[in-house]
């Protein structure tokens, strides 16, 4: 698999018209080298490939870095060791990720390197790694399992007097139960007027009587994340929240039904965007449909008004449309497809119809 990646990004330099490429974000270099810990850098050049990392991660590196040589410097500096290997010449062209690399880091390389010629490489490994193979397809559509059958555990533990952070933790405990590596990322639950922030931070505040509680959460299986949001009612829905939930669910699901290679993100978020403005709620829907996922939890290609790249075939993403109205509360409902030629795919088969406890 990772022979495959690396020359995947050796055709991708080669239309850059560039000679190497240093990767250094941790989900970058899980998906060139295999490699799953912390601190690591790959060099990787039309001809070689070089991984380094520190004395801590030697073991892990031997066992899970294939395709690349493995270097662990005594000292740690990676960057000398690169300099030690001849990764880099005078006058190579160098890519690099322009939006991963820190500034202190991109001063270290200049130093080692000061012959080369260097290019901000922002989003070419992240583009690479949005097609997705069909293992890791398998890795995403088991997330997925997880997740939603965490959710049908939950829905009993989810009354009044509850709190949100006390419903998170025992989220957290159910997937790590039926097989989940790790939460995905801070599970967000957020219930009456806290709706209304779609990024709410998990509070003390216990759930009441006739509130909508919305809860967005995934599962994480071998690195590769789910990302699921469901909005619940604790009692009898009023109809003012019967009405929101269903605009919130028809705008998801003609989204779905539309979602397709050959689209544009901007397109595929105008679907649900123009439903939504046309029951009158435009202005409480303010952030994209949705996002891909894969190593990270918020990934390549995006739905959104300002991306209008056309999306192709096994990428996958959210889709997740949302209504949030201040002082009242919210409304998100999202689910993880894949996107193929005739439609997508949708992995996500926790029950979304209006559900009352």
């Amino acid at each position: 698999m990772n022979e495959k990646r690396l020359e995947c990004l050796r055709e991708a330099l080669k239309e850059r018209n560039l000679d190497a490429m240093l990767v250094r974000s941790p989900a970058n270099l899980r998906y060139i080298s295999g490699y799953s810990g912390s601190n690591g850098l790959a060099c990787v050049t039309l001809e070689k490939a070089w991984f380094f990392t520190d004395f801590r991660y030697k073991t892990q590196a031997a066992r899970e870095v294939g395709h690349m040589q493995v270097v662990v410097p005594e000292t740690n500096d990676l960057f000398a060791a690169m300099q030690d290997c001849g990764c880099i010449k005078p006058d190579v062209r160098v890519g690099f990720e322009g939006n991963r690399l820190t500034f202190a880091e991109y001063n270290k390389l200049t130093e080692r390197f000061p012959g080369a010629v260097y290019s901000d490489a922002s989003m070419l490994m992240e583009k690479l790694a949005s097609v997705k193979e069909a293992e890791e397809l398998d890795c995403l559509r088991e997330a997925a399992r997880i997740t939603d059958a965490a959710f049908h555990e939950l829905l009993g533990e989810i009354k009044a007097d509850v709190t949100e952070r006390q419903l998170d933790a025992k989220l957290s405990f159910i997937m790590k139960s039926l097989g989940s590596e790790k939460d995905s990322f801070d599970t967000i639950v957020a219930s009456g007027v806290n709706g209304a922030k779609p990024h709410h931070k998990t509070s003390e505040k216990k759930l009441r009587e006739h509130e909508f509680v919305t809860i967005d959460f995934g599962a994480m299986y071998r690195g590769y994340h789910a990302d699921v949001t469901r909005t619940v009612c604790v009692g009898k829905a009023s109809d003012k929240q019967r009405e929101v939930y269903q605009v919130v669910l028809q705008a998801q699901l003609l989204a779905l039904q539309e979602l397709r290679a050959g689209m544009t993100g901007k397109a595929v978020d105008a679907v649900a965007r123009d439903h939504i403005s046309s029951k009158g709620y435009g202005a409480y829907f303010g952030h994209g449909l949705g996002h891909g996922l894969g190593l990270e939890v918020h990934a390549e290609p995006r739905l959104s008004p300002k991306y209008e790249e056309i999306l192709v075939p096994d990428q996958v993403v959210t889709v997740e449309p949302g209504i949030y109205i201040p002082g009242w509360g919210g409304v998100r409902i999202e689910d993880d497809a894949f996107i193929t030629e005739e439609g997508c795919v949708n992995i996500t088969t926790a029950n979304k119809e209006l559900i009352e406890l």
